[in-house]
């Protein structure tokens, strides 16, 4: 027999706690994408025979006795569909979904996506103005790093772009990349925001000694002290409240930078530069990242549920079988040749893809599990 102090059994119940968060963070995404399809449909006359949340078995059905339409509440937490009258066969009744025209399609499948990217730009903006993006400020400046006194950088200045481009931070490396963008000027060219207003500086680049963790000057082997050369301000990332519209500016760029670094890992992984086990997880490994970024708190939750989103905006596009994308790709193809490709043969292709797709994230689960 299994007995429980009072603290395991709060810590049980906290971690149980917080799954359920992560949980409904990830129904949320699903609910979001899925009502991308329903609005466009129903903006352009499509039949919708379901809207569902969750997966298995309805244990909620409501009807609409106007349309026919039926919302359902499924008891696993991990999926919806919105579900349209003629999805998969070659009904040519008003409103089926394969009897209406290719572009009409095309935009009925690309909104899902859409709206998942829209809904990251609006919580980004939320999250940008009430907690912060997360940039690098100013700690101490050395006045030999003054390029003039119209142009001083000062302590609490906080970098938002350096030379023209925006700083953008997801890992370390962004930092690194953004200041090699001046790698061997001789000025840089910072915009910084101070006191809620933007500003833009240049800083002298200078010679620093090099020093050990106590900070005592190092030399070489001709006694000579080492130097070198380095722009003069030491900084530190943290979270940055910014004004409202700059937040909203800032926001597009952001989400953007979101779908560029998902691509980049995406090609990493499929050219070797990424092993498999290292970056890929299916629906555990996504509830497991998101949980314990909500016991870091609602900042950082939030960041995650953006970048799973936008994840879950690139996934569904690429022209995978099952996807919005392979699905947009039989459209297009369609559109192109006049006349459809069998839709017998395309249901079996989406069907294995549904297969693959379920192994891919379960190995996928796994891996990260034993690794």
């Amino acid at each position: 027999m299994i007995i429980l102090t009072g603290a395991t059994f709060a810590s049980v119940m906290e971690t149980i706690g917080y799954v359920l968060i992560a949980l409904l963070c990830l129904l949320f995404m699903v609910v979001i994408h899925e009502l991308g399809h329903y609005a466009a449909g129903k903006l352009l006359g499509f039949k919708i025979t379901e809207f569902s949340i969750g997966f298995g078995p309805r244990i909620l059905k409501i009807k609409n006795k106007k349309n026919g339409e039926i919302f359902s509440i499924r008891p696993i937490p991990l999926g919806g569909f919105c579900q349209f009258y003629g999805e998969d066969g070659e009904e040519a009744e008003e409103g089926a979904f394969n009897a209406q025209k290719p572009w009409k399609r095309l935009i009925v499948l690309f909104s899902g996506a859409f709206f998942n990217l829209l809904s990251s730009f609006v919580l980004i903006t939320l999250i940008f103005t009430f907690y912060g993006q997360l940039l690098p400020t100013v700690q101490s400046v050395r006045l030999e790093s003054y390029l003039s006194a119209n142009d001083l950088i000062r302590e609490g200045d906080v970098i938002v772009a350096v030379n023209g481009r925006a700083v953008n931070i997801l890992m370390q490396e962004d930092l690194n990349n953004a200041f090699l963008r001046i790698e061997g000027e001789e000025y840089g060219t910072f915009t910084i925001l101070r006191d809620g207003e933007k500003k833009t500086v240049q800083v002298k680049r200078s010679s620093v000694y090099v020093t050990d963790a106590e900070g005592n000057v190092q030399y070489d082997e001709n006694g000579a002290p080492k130097t070198y050369s380095a722009f003069g301000f030491v900084s530190r990332i943290g979270y940055v409240k910014l004004p409202f519209f700059m937040a909203l500016g800032r926001s597009f760029g952001y989400v953007f930078f979101l779908v560029y670094k998902i691509l980049w890992l995406l090609g990493a992984l499929f050219t070797g530069g990424i092993k498999f086990s290292e970056s890929a997880g299916g629906p555990i490994t996504i509830i497991t990242a998101m949980s314990d970024s909500a016991r870091t708190g609602f900042g950082s939750l939030a960041y995650v549920v953006c970048l799973i989103s936008a994840n879950l905006a690139v996934m569904n596009l690429l022209p995978l079988p099952a996807l919005d994308g392979s699905r947009m790709v039989f459209t297009t193809i369609e559109w192109i040749r006049g006349k459809p490709i069998n839709r017998k043969i395309e249901a079996v292709i989406h069907t294995i893809g549904i297969v693959l797709l379920f192994a891919f994230a379960l190995l996928a689960d796994f891996l990260q599990l034993v690794k």
